[in-house]
């Protein structure tokens, strides 16, 4: 008995490299998966496989810095031509997966030529894991920009055991229909042994999707393919409540706060945390905070 060896691959590493002062410095990202994510990889014997930004600008001996101090953290960088990323992440994820599965049809465009180098990149991904594999491993796939990967691992690792969870809306299947590759991200994601969702809504969907697609009708939370059993199911993700309870209760905090509540002359203050996207929806929760001296009601 070993213990189990975890591969994480996600799109973006959880840890931000720059050069300051020509210096090689290294800082923890603060999105929502890296955050999520960061305890299970410490916890967890095994490796992260992503890409750790644009290095173009670096230096030879500063990238080989760089690989270096990745590979003490146990993290395999995947590195991308900025063509790759100017294509494959803002081109498609970006500009086509992340709009249509956010149900704003207006902003997707569906004639993409974007779609090879987005193949081409999770080809790029699965080349990399397949370099790390050991058998009896764990790979865990993330998010939108790697739906093609669960199924190129497959391909090569045969017996491998792989997860996907998608940390975006999956959509109904009147506007997944509408994505003109819309077979293979669902033949994709089925290269997976079991596919997490946030909600059962989004599971109710990617049925729907199987059904209008491939002609296969789950039966639970299965789903036979090719000899092989596929789960489906929901994982609603949450954080780490118990580090953000002590970050919020320490001392460091607290003169924080008394320093902004001393500053905002007996003003209200409202604290938010999120990132400046056209799909959270901001200037409708400010609208929805902001109340009229007058009245007090909410503005129409």
């Amino acid at each position: 008995w070993r213990r189990v060896r975890l591969i994480i691959v996600s799109n973006r590493l959880p840890i931000t490299a720059r050069i300051r002062d020509g210096q090689l410095s290294l800082s923890a990202s603060s999105g929502g998966l890296a955050t999520g994510l960061r305890g299970c990889h410490e916890r967890l014997d095994g490796v992260w496989v992503g890409w750790p930004g644009d290095v173009s600008s670096f230096s030879g001996n500063q990238r080989e810095e760089l690989n270096r101090r990745l590979h003490e953290r146990r993290i395999v960088p995947v590195h991308l031509t900025r063509q790759e990323v100017k294509q494959s992440y803002e081109g498609f994820s970006n500009a086509v997966i992340w709009p249509l599965f956010h149900y704003l049809l207006d902003r997707t465009p569906l004639d993409s030529r974007d779609w090879d180098a987005y193949r081409r990149v999770n080809e790029r991904f699965a080349e990399a894991v397949v370099g790390q594999y050991r058998d009896g491993d764990l790979i865990w796939v993330h998010d939108y920009q790697l739906l093609l990967l669960p199924a190129l691992l497959r391909e090569r690792l045969p017996s491998a055991r792989i997860g996907f969870f998608l940390h975006i809306p999956f959509p109904s299947y009147e506007v997944f229909r509408t994505l003109p590759w819309r077979r293979e991200v669902v033949e994709g994601l089925l290269g997976a042994d079991l596919i997490g969702f946030h909600t059962q809504v989004y599971v109710r969907y990617f049925r729907r999707a199987l059904i209008h697609l491939l002609g296969v009708d789950p039966q639970m939370d299965r789903v036979a393919v090719a000899g092989r059993s596929v789960s489906i199911r929901a994982f609603p993700m949450g954080i780490d409540v118990d580090r953000f309870t002590s970050l919020a209760s320490s001392p460091r905090v607290a003169e924080e706060m008394k320093a902004l509540q001393d500053g905002s002359g007996g003003r209200g203050l409202i604290l938010g945390v999120d990132p400046l996207d056209y799909t959270k929806g901001i200037p409708r929760r400010v609208l929805a905070l902001h109340t009229r001296p007058d009245s007090g009601a909410f503005p129409s």
